[in-house]
């Protein structure tokens, strides 16, 4: 199998190409036999949703919003970016895993905390979604407060949660 490229008219045509031998009835090669598949279109809609999601990944680092995903058991973060640590009280990925992330920031009120974890955990199927508000502490004793959105989601056979966090602490 392989990705080959053709010239064909004034055109430059992508194909994947299989080939394989063809052998006599004593077991001796006397050929090959193959097929080609024109795939040029397929990699450039490939190409496409590449640049796209590089568009929107570039979007979600920078905008206002905070964003987040982590694993099913809160163990691990796959992903925030700058704006959900900012709005959590932390500088870093690291710092926020080291001050004991576990589902929910430590910087969130206790009093919220139970809560946020029931409508986190009440998310059954990849899809559902819950809407929340709850309020943090930052170290230097700095309160925000929080309209959350979470929703399960599912990527390549690995649930996880997706998290939105507005700070709507002006608002209050």
């Amino acid at each position: 199998v392989s990705e080959e490229l053709v010239k064909s008219g004034d055109k430059l045509k992508q194909l994947t190409t299989y080939k394989s031998p063809l052998y006599d009835l004593d077991g001796s090669v006397m050929g090959t036999v193959g097929m080609a598949i024109d795939v040029t279109q397929e990699r450039a809609y490939e190409k496409e949703i590449t640049q796209k999601n590089e568009t929107l990944e570039t979007l979600f680092t920078t905008m206002d919003c905070g964003v987040m995903c982590h694993t099913l058991d809160g163990s691990r973060i796959i992903s925030i970016n700058p704006a959900a640590l900012e709005i959590l009280g932390y500088e870093s990925e690291e710092a926020l895993m080291q001050d004991g992330f576990d589902m929910t920031a430590p910087s969130v009120f206790m009093s919220d905390k139970e809560g946020l974890v029931q409508k986190i955990k009440s998310l059954k199927n990849p899809g559902d979604s819950v809407s929340t508000e709850y309020s943090v502490r930052h170290a230097d004793g700095e309160i925000r407060h929080i309209i959350g959105n979470i929703k399960l989601m599912e990527e390549n056979g690995e649930q996880f949660y997706q998290r939105y966090l507005l700070d709507c602490t002006v608002q209050k």
